[in-house]
């Protein structure tokens, strides 16, 4: 009875029906959030890469290189081999790039975007092969589009292929996952078009 009593007056037939109504669901989040899957194949690797440079989490997607703290990576160190073509100051750029330089050009483009800016990134034609347990290697043609302004410094969009040298390695958190080793650069069949190299060039400066 007392329950029965207590709903009732909870409940008023002047406002309408009960304070229990059911509420109009409130649409999804739209802010940028990335998971990172351990990269225990490479195309979790990739996935990786690809997520993390979608919304320009440049920590998570320094993560995707091998790193001096990773066991099993033979001493090994990232390294980055430009597309042809570049004039002598511009390939300089590379001769000490490193993990932290692709996190800086990955920020810095952030920076000159809009607040929530994303990137699309499309892969074509990938291919993964083996030369051993803990080697492998993923080449892919690329597309990003970028949303830029009209008063941009960087590129609307890039566009070329690539072949990234991987390693199985023990991470500093004890998992076994792929890291890039090593990425080469090419540009598109038709060569007009602006590489990824390019656009690390413009946010290099």
């Amino acid at each position: 009875m007392m329950r029965r009593l207590l709903i009732l007056l909870l409940c008023s037939a002047t406002l309408g029906g009960c304070i229990f109504a059911t509420r109009t669901p409130e649409p999804p989040s739209q802010s940028n959030t990335f998971i990172w899957t351990p990269a225990t194949t490479p195309d979790y690797l990739i996935a990786n890469i690809i997520g993390t440079l979608k919304i320009l989490d440049a920590p998570d997607y320094m993560r995707a290189f091998i790193s001096s703290s990773d066991s099993g990576a033979g001493g090994k160190s990232f390294t980055f081999i430009p597309a042809p073509g570049l004039d002598q100051s511009s390939r300089g750029i590379f001769t000490s790039w490193n993990v932290q330089a692709e996190g800086a050009w990955v920020s810095k483009l952030s920076s000159l975007l809009p607040a929530n800016s994303q990137l699309a990134v499309t892969l074509s034609n990938p291919a993964t092969s083996f030369s051993s347990a803990n080697a492998a290697s993923y080449s892919a043609n690329y597309l990003i589009s970028i949303p830029t302004t009209s008063s941009s410094l960087v590129p609307s969009s890039v566009s070329g292929s690539f072949q990234m040298e991987l390693a199985l390695v023990t991470t500093d958190q004890g998992t076994s996952e792929w890291r890039v080793v090593s990425w080469s650069d090419f540009p598109s069949t038709s060569g007009s078009t602006a590489t990824w190299t390019d656009l690390k060039v413009k946010l290099s400066s």
